[in-house]
């Protein structure tokens, strides 16, 4: 098939489109609108704060991931960061600066996630260094030089929880999170 430039940008503006649908369904059932003031990274002076800490993936296997200054970890279970890891370094990118990484403009997120605010938007580029597999250091056979993990973080507060819907931006997959520590 030929695929000119046109229909390569159309079909990922109508990804974002689709995706924001689904993000304004999934918050809508699951209660989570934005509350002004219920988390500590207004009041904390790193731009960071809020994507910081530890994450758990809502499908029940306990992975998930854990963020700490710049670096991370993809954890198999989040209760043991002894084991089942890739660690590595973390740049964080967000609002608008977010935004234009991911291809999502302002009128897009103002029309599809109007209670989204931009500081709410995150960008992760993570580079694993080291892969830990029941025990045994395996970066040298599983990893190489170009792996990068590119993910695009929409994050709502509410009273209660802090959740995420992540999108993988190499592969287009979605995948949510609930932050507990």
């Amino acid at each position: 098939m030929n695929y000119d430039m046109n229909m390569i940008k159309y079909r990922k503006n109508g990804f974002f489109r689709i995706a924001a649908a689904i993000l304004i369904i999934c918050f809508t059932l699951l209660g989570l609108t934005a509350c002004a003031g219920t988390t500590d990274s207004k009041d904390n002076n790193d731009d960071n704060a809020l994507i910081q800490g530890t994450w758990e993936i809502d499908t029940g296997s306990g992975a998930g991931y854990k963020f700490v200054d710049d670096k991370f970890m993809w954890l198999k279970s989040i209760e043991n960061v002894n084991d089942n890891y890739w660690y590595g370094d973390v740049e964080y990118y967000k609002g608008a600066e977010a935004m234009d990484i991911a291809g999502l403009t302002e009128e897009e997120l103002k029309s599809s996630l109007p209670g989204l605010k931009p500081e709410n938007i995150f960008v992760t580029k993570l580079d694993p260094e080291k892969i830990i597999t029941d025990g045994e250091d395996k970066t040298a056979t599983n990893m190489n030089d170009q792996t990068l993990w590119t993910r695009l973080w929409l994050i709502e507060e509410n009273e209660d929880s802090v959740a995420a819907v992540v999108f993988d931006l190499e592969t287009f997959s979605m995948e949510s999170y609930t932050k507990v520590k």
